[in-house]
């Protein structure tokens, strides 16, 4: 399949314009992911201003939180940070 040369150049014109993807397509590279956990670190003073308040309350506040980020992680997961990935075939 490497015999054909419009093949080859097609594939050398992908190294030069995305080399990540050359790499993935051609089973050379590993994706990486890059999320930080910094927004872990955003959670503490949450949780612990969570102890100060009634049971009740904690509890309204977890859910209407969860309510919120629900669809904004389902987002960051479906588009991720390097914008709209490509629909699987099928």
């Amino acid at each position: 399949m490497d015999d054909d040369v419009v093949l080859r150049s097609l594939g050398a014109d992908l190294e030069r314009d995305d080399p990540r993807l050359a790499a993935l397509l051609s089973g050379e590279g590993r994706p990486r992911l890059h999320r930080s956990h910094a927004w872990a670190w955003l959670l503490l003073p949450l949780l612990g201003g969570l102890l100060l308040l009634p049971l009740t309350a904690a509890v309204g506040v977890v859910v209407i939180l969860l309510a919120v980020a629900g669809p904004l992680v389902g987002c960051y997961a479906a588009f991720g940070s390097d914008g709209p990935g490509v629909p699987h075939a099928g």
